[in-house]
């Protein structure tokens, strides 16, 4: 049985009057302001969103993922974070998780989205059945990916072929996704790069969550004489897998690059083509992701 959890803990924010990073911690009191502004969504997809990227963390024993909306000028919506117990050398552990990539998402329209793409981290004790699972699901758009610190390292930082199975690889600078996270939870106002988190049950985004989310902040260093900032856990044994699993999600939203206004429109055109069918339940034909209500789902 998959069971969702979740958690999150603090932030940071470029930006000074000297023209230098500005770090400004989030404490336990901005958990509380995150818990406090989830909202109830009328659907498993609210309006506006437009395309679904999933994060996955890997453990020893379970996967950790996160299912993410992404509308026009960023605006982002959790959808469902998520634990599925067990090791990843159980090939149930994978299927556990393909029961939720292969979910169908229903706005209140009843039209539906799936997954679009998918990123899973492939560091930690289980590479190769990473991408074992990885391999057999590119024509999904599941892709293993290696994070790797560092400043100046784009999100997307190199698409490659691992020697051995000929997996693509997708190497991710996790500094410039942890920015642009940070950074965007900071927006109040519902709007661009806004983040939308859902108060329904079983969706996962408890006060756990919103620990894990905020668990790391950049800290200034100096290295050999040479100042730099770099990401770390406010403390050592605190779990951040709720932030890995979003900047995974970021990530895979940013290597498709989605035209927002084209995506929009296949819904605008669904819509449309939907109320000259005579019969309500027909399947009209799947586009990019867009699936229609149907008594065979």
């Amino acid at each position: 049985e998959m069971r969702l959890v979740t958690g999150v803990q603090t932030c940071a924010l470029p930006i000074s009057l000297f023209g230098l990073p500005y770090k400004e911690k989030l404490t336990n009191e901005d958990e509380d302001y995150f818990v406090n502004r989830r909202e109830v969504y009328d659907a498993d997809l609210p309006a506006g969103v437009l395309l679904l990227t999933c994060g996955v963390d890997t453990q020893d024993d379970r996967l950790e993922y996160e299912i993410t909306g992404w509308g026009k000028d960023d605006e982002s919506w959790g959808i469902e974070y998520g634990i599925v117990v067990g090791k990843p050398d159980d090939e149930s552990t994978w299927q556990l998780l393909d029961d939720r990539l292969n979910k169908i998402f229903k706005f209140e329209s009843g039209l539906g989205l799936k997954v679009w793409c998918t990123f899973v981290d492939s560091g930690g004790h289980y590479t190769t059945k990473v991408y074992e699972y990885c391999k057999k699901n590119e024509q999904r758009r599941i892709f293993a990916v290696k994070g790797r610190g560092g400043n100046g390292i784009p999100i997307i930082d190199k698409l490659t072929r691992n020697t051995k199975g000929k997996n693509l690889l997708v190497l991710l600078g996790v500094d410039d996704g942890k920015t642009t996270i940070m950074s965007a939870l900071q927006v109040k106002e519902k709007g661009p790069r806004y983040c939308h988190f859902p108060n329904n049950e079983n969706r996962g985004y408890n006060k756990n969550y919103f620990h894990c989310l905020l668990s790391e902040r950049q800290e200034l260093e100096v290295v050999k004489g040479v100042k730099r900032y770099v990401w770390k856990k406010i403390s050592s044994g605190g779990r951040n897998e709720a932030l890995d699993t979003r900047n995974y999600a970021l990530a895979a939203k940013e290597m498709l690059k989605p035209n927002y206004d084209e995506l929009e429109k296949r819904f605008s055109d669904i819509l449309i083509d939907d109320k000259k069918l005579s019969k309500p339940n027909h399947v009209v034909q799947k586009r990019r992701g867009v699936v229609k209500r149907s008594s065979e789902y």
